[in-house]
């Protein structure tokens, strides 16, 4: 079997990654998806095993040189065996969401093996109604969240129509290399990389200040960011959660139509993302007073992942391409209108100066240190740790897709994402869109944020506040029709009558539309394309 080449060699974001792992901050991602009906655990391994040719990072592990004198390497796993990834669990009776949840929180907080590639897959049965789920983990070197949504494309199916599996392949990687060979290979790529990142750094700060000649919008968002400098370089506090984790993981979730996000984008002229940043703030406020402090001129700074992959590169992607966005929102602001215009405004200022690529730029300047001196910085965070927290919370939303997946005939009815917190963060969000519902999951940290499912109410709160405020009218629960099975095309259609013109759409319009029983795949590109795409 020829096995899929792909870069060996880990990139500076990767080996961040990788380096900043700690006990008390794993940094995997995943989720937790749940199924109609049981998965067939060993037929369910089949499938995953014969969709392993696509996914190549899946059996490959990490490979350090000597005194990590360059990145560490991706090489094939000579023992590999499927059945040391894909565990079998069964819930106890009842087999209710929040003994799932308690399951996700215990496999989340361990460290992956690095002994072998860094992933997992639990498949659980026993969930009421007959449901069954998969709790996904997979370490952040290996993708980012635009990536790991890639990833779901090719690990589940779009139709509930079963493939005829290939016949099994025999696995015959090549030989690992000594360490004498990784510590000269290692040594000559960090000299010949070096005169590269220059030449990188040199012509990323070039290009960003060719934009800012050349596209007055950039000029503009700058000049309006530098505004709001006191706002957004004013110390901060530590806010309740901002306490020294201890590693051991919970996860809480809830959701939301994404017809009523979206309405309430239209009926704000704004975006789903300052939507979701809005209902965020609103729900931090909220903790906030719970745990007796004051929102009043107070500030909270979430690190919002941005994508700055190519859409049509996301599938089959692997590593990280992202850059970061910090904003400060109000907490003091009641009014969830008031606070979503300012949002908005703030947001659009930062996407208008193309700070993602400022920032992005910035944190290349990092890459020109020798890999080994990044591994010790990285190795030793206590130098992270300081009085003014850098930022309160990781907050990342990514676009799903808005058909139905399946695995083994079974449909996908919810999905959860997952993303680290650690250090002095307590609390993290990840945002999910997929199948016409916006899933917000928290990871909370069991010492930092010992009260953390609080938010899940504070979160529904604050998003029925925004919703009531912005006149959108509560939808009923959406029910997406089960694909059928691709049928022959017949030989003849009637010509589809001439559409009739429509008038402009108001919020109920926009209701309808997002309740519609199908989106098309153009909607769903669109949805993704308008949006600013955090991803992580």
């Amino acid at each position: 079997m020829a096995l899929p080449k792909l870069p060996s060699r880990f990139g500076a974001l990767d080996a961040a990654f990788l380096n900043f792992e700690c006990k008390e901050m794993p940094l995997h991602i995943g989720g937790v998806c749940i199924f109609e009906g049981a998965i067939p655990f060993e037929h369910f391994v089949a499938t995953i095993e014969s969709k392993l040719d696509l996914i190549p990072r899946y059996r490959e592990k990490v490979m350090f040189p000597f005194l990590n004198i360059g990145y560490p390497t991706w090489q094939y796993d000579p023992d590999f065996n499927i059945r040391r990834h894909i565990v079998h669990v069964k819930l106890d009776p009842p087999g209710s969401d929040e003994q799932l949840r308690e399951l996700a929180g215990r496999i989340f907080t361990p460290l992956l093996d690095r002994n072998k590639p860094l992933w997992e897959m639990h498949v659980v049965d026993g969930l009421a109604g007959g449901r069954s789920a998969l709790i996904c983990k997979v370490h952040h070197c290996i993708v980012d969240g635009v990536a790991g949504i890639g990833l779901m494309n090719v690990m589940l199916d779009p139709s509930p129509e079963e493939r005829r599996l290939p016949k099994k392949k025999p696995y015959r990687p090549p030989k690992p290399p000594d360490g004498a060979s990784l510590f000269v290979d290692a040594f000559t790529d960090s000299l010949a990389q070096i005169p590269k990142r220059l030449a990188d750094v040199r012509d990323a700060v070039m290009g960003y200040g060719s934009l800012l000649r050349n596209d007055n919008v950039a000029a503009v968002g700058l000049e309006r960011v530098v505004d709001r400098m006191p706002e957004l370089l004013s110390p901060l506090e530590h806010l309740p959660f901002n306490r020294p984790c201890s590693g051991e993981r919970r996860v809480f979730w809830t959701e939301f139509p994404f017809a009523e996000a979206r309405a309430i984008r239209t009926a704000c002229g704004c975006t789903v993302n300052d939507v979701v940043l809005t209902v965020v703030a609103g729900a931090v406020a909220k903790y906030t007073k719970l745990h007796g402090q004051t929102v009043k001129n107070r500030f909270f700074r979430p690190m919002v992942p941005v994508n700055v992959r190519p859409q049509e590169e996301a599938i089959g992607a692997f590593g990280n391409l992202i850059s970061l966005m910090l904003v400060a929102l109000p907490l003091g602001i009641r009014d969830p209108i008031a606070r979503i215009k300012h949002i908005h405004e703030l947001t659009q200022a930062m996407k208008g100066a193309r700070t993602p690529e400022l920032l992005r730029l910035s944190l290349a300047w990092l890459g020109l240190l020798p890999p080994p001196v990044q591994a010790f910085l990285a190795g030793n965070l206590g130098w992270l740790n300081t009085p003014i927290p850098l930022f309160h919370m990781v907050c990342t939303n990514v676009p799903g897709p808005q058909l139905p997946l399946y695995t083994c005939g079974k449909r996908m009815v919810a999905c959860y994402p997952h993303v680290p917190t650690g250090m002095d963060v307590g609390i993290s969000v990840a945002i999910e869109s997929y199948d016409q519902k916006l899933y917000f999951a928290l990871t909370t940290d069991a010492l930092a944020a010992p009260d953390g499912e609080r938010m899940v109410g504070f979160l529904e709160a604050s998003f029925k506040e925004l919703r009531e405020a912005a006149g959108v009218p509560k939808t009923e629960p959406h029910v997406t029709r089960t694909r059928a099975p691709r049928k022959a095309k017949p030989k003849a259609r009637k010509a589809a009558p001439k559409p009739k013109p429509v008038a402009e759409p108001d919020v109920t319009a926009m209701l309808a539309e997002g309740t519609a029983e199908e989106e098309t795949l153009e909607d769903a590109t669109l949805i993704q394309e308008e949006e600013l795409e955090p991803v992580l």
